[in-house]
This record gives structure tokens, C-alpha cells and sequence, in this order.
């Protein structure tokens, strides 16, 4: 009996080592939480080239059209452009990208698989993607270096109400190369400290005002916690010389918006745009998917180029359950955020504030 009372003894203390073993190794530690962080954006540039990959070939280019609530490419996404897709490798060989003119805005990106990023808007030359060791098969073109071997080359046409003439636009983009097939390796993490670690991303990412440190090229300090909320709130953001971006989660009291009331947004008649370039457009969101609210209108998006002025210049955006009013959008009663873009902003610029109304 005292043979059988050890030896329980034994058993419980081991367990009990197991179990404090076990807490250990399930601790996340600050180290950890912050290689998760500086990962996640590599880890979410994987994660849709692959899904891409599933449906296209490297090299080749996929055209949304009119993006709509039931696309689901990627989240917090523009409404009223037409995205181009297309990853490529450049192991092997330099890309070489081209566009035709288009009189309203177009722009293309190049990603790399750190969500790092160079933009180019309207280019007038061929755009060649290599790595540091490459050399350009054209003299005369705008050269991006990359320091992954995979990389996304995304344009964005915008459209007002000429959806076939952008799409045949679309049709003459070229690309050539991207052909290689070197890997681009990210590590593993625990469960724990992905959760850890989106937590950390989510806290910190509704507390953004504006985008202007969220998105950059290598050049540019952006830091991993930056980077990061810049991948949760828009994967695909660009940098704020190109595109400012400003996010609305709750109204002038502070009270998150529900999509039961209404709201109002008054755009000054100051102006937000440096050149003829640009434009601004506001659309939203689903706070539960951060994709757009499916509604009977097909209603997402309000830009300068459709939205109706005022007698004294200013535009009032309507933002209510049935998108009823001038300029107005539906939130089908969803609890939504807003995002208010300009596409090549002025300096200092000053975004106008979403107030509830009733």
C-alpha cells in the first residue's frame, strides 16, 4: 500500500511537471509575438498568392471589373476600379510591364512579399521588375528593384459608368518574364502566438486615424507594426504621397457606427487633389468581414467624379440603412467603417468627419 501511495505520488508530480512544461512552452514570448508581427504582412502576401495560384498562372494578368460585395480577393477593397492581378517570379529573368494611356486615373504597383511597395501613376514608359544582380533588357524604361525573388504587379483603372472601355484598356496590358520558380520561405508559428499576435495587430489597427505610416517602400522606415495594421486594414494600401487614406470607426461622440442610424460626411470645397490625376472616393465596410455590404442597389461608393454638388460647392455624403438622400450609401443596418481615399493628395490635407444625424 505504501508502494502503491509513492508511485500515485510519482504520477501526480509528473503530471504536474508536464503541465508546468507545457504552460511554458505555450507562453508566447515577446520575442515571438514581435517576429509574428514583423511575418504577418509575408505571411498575408502568401497566403493570396497561393489562392491566386490556384485559379491562375504566374505570369498571366486577372481583371476584376467592377468590384462588388461578392468579391472576395481582398478585404477593405476600392469599389469603383477595375484591380489587376498578376504574380510573377524573377528568379530566372526580369519582368517588363507596359500600359496604354487612359484619360482618368490608372496606376500600377509592384509588391513585393513583405507588403513592401513601389507606385507609378499613369506611366509613360515600360515598367521593368529585377533584382539587384539583373540588368534591364530596355534602356529606356522605369526600372523597380526587388529583394524577393516572387513579387504582384497591381494596377487599378478607375471606372465611372465606362466599364467596356476600361475592360478593353485592360486587354492591352502586358507583362512578359516571371516565369522563375525560387521559393520565398516564411516560418511557422504556434496558435498561440498567432493569436497573440493578431490581437496585438487588431488593437492597434482600429486606433488608426489615416495611412500615412501604414504603407511604404523599404526605403522608408515604415515599421512592422505599421506594416502590419497597413495588411489587416487593406491589404494592397499604398503609400500616403500617392494615396491618403482616412478610416472612420465612430461618429463625433465617440459611439462606433452601428448602420442603424444615419450619417452624414460634408466634403469642403478647399481642394484634396494636387493635379488632374487624381481623385477621392469614399466607400464602406462590414466591420464584422471588412468587405463591402451587399445591398439591393449595388450601391458602395461615392467619388468626385459621380457625386453631386451642392449649391455652395461643398458635396454632403448620406450614409443610412436604405441609402436613401443625394450621394448617399446603404449599410443594410450593418455595423460599418468607412474609408475616405485620395488618390494624389495635396499636402497637409484635411479629411472631412462623419457625424451621426439621427
Amino acid at each position: 500500500m505504501k508502494n502503491l501511495t509513492k508511485l500515485a505520488s510519482f504520477f501526480i508530480t509528473l503530471v504536474a511537471l508536464n503541465v508546468q512544461i507545457y504552460a511554458k512552452s505555450d507562453a508566447v514570448s515577446s520575442q515571438r509575438l514581435s517576429s509574428f508581427i514583423h511575418w504577418y504582412p509575408a505571411i498575408e502576401q502568401v497566403k493570396m498568392r497561393d489562392e491566386w495560384l490556384s485559379k491562375h498562372k504566374q505570369g498571366e494578368w486577372q481583371f476584376t471589373g467592377m468590384v462588388t460585395a461578392k468579391d472576395r480577393t481582398v478585404i477593405t477593397p476600392q469599389a469603383d476600379v477595375n484591380y489587376g492581378y498578376s504574380w510573377f517570379n524573377i528568379s530566372n529573368e526580369p519582368v517588363v510591364v507596359t500600359m496604354p494611356k487612359y484619360d482618368k486615373y490608372y496606376s500600377l504597383t509592384v509588391f513585393d512579399m513583405n507588403h513592401f511597395m513601389e507606385v507609378y501613376v499613369k506611366p509613360d514608359k515600360p515598367v521593368v521588375i529585377r533584382l539587384p544582380h539583373q540588368k534591364s533588357p530596355i534602356k529606356d524604361a522605369i526600372e523597380i528593384v526587388l529583394h524577393t525573388y516572387w513579387g504582384l504587379a497591381f494596377t487599378r483603372q478607375v471606372i465611372v459608368d465606362n466599364e467596356k472601355e476600361v475592360m478593353d484598356l485592360a486587354k492591352k496590358i502586358t507583362i512578359k518574364g516571371g516565369g522563375g520558380d525560387f521559393p520565398f520561405i516564411v516560418p511557422d508559428f504556434t496558435s498561440a502566438e498567432r493569436k497573440a499576435g493578431m490581437e496585438a495587430i487588431k488593437s492597434y489597427s482600429f486606433k488608426v486615424k489615416n495611412g500615412r505610416k501604414l504603407f511604404g517602400s523599404p526605403y522608408e522606415g515604415v515599421g512592422d507594426m505599421d506594416r502590419a495594421a497597413g495588411v489587416f486594414l487593406g491589404q494592397l494600401g499604398t503609400q500616403a504621397r500617392y494615396v491618403d487614406y482616412a478610416q472612420d470607426v465612430a461618429d463625433q461622440n465617440g459611439d462606433k457606427l452601428n448602420g442603424k442610424d444615419s450619417y452624414q460626411l460634408t466634403v469642403a470645397v478647399k481642394p484634396l487633389i494636387r493635379n488632374s490625376k487624381g481623385y477621392w472616393s469614399y466607400t464602406i465596410y462590414n466591420m464584422q468581414d471588412r468587405y463591402l455590404i451587399p445591398n439591393s442597389k449595388n450601391k458602395y461608393v461615392i467619388s468626385s467624379y459621380t457625386a453631386e454638388k451642392n449649391s455652395d460647392g461643398t458635396i454632403t455624403i448620406n450614409i443610412n440603412p436604405k441609402g436613401v438622400g443625394k450621394n448617399a450609401l446603404p449599410t443594410n443596418s450593418k455595423p460599418f467603417y468607412g474609408v475616405f481615399r485620395v488618390y494624389e493628395p495635396v499636402d497637409g490635407i484635411v479629411f472631412p468627419k462623419i457625424k451621426r444625424i439621427k
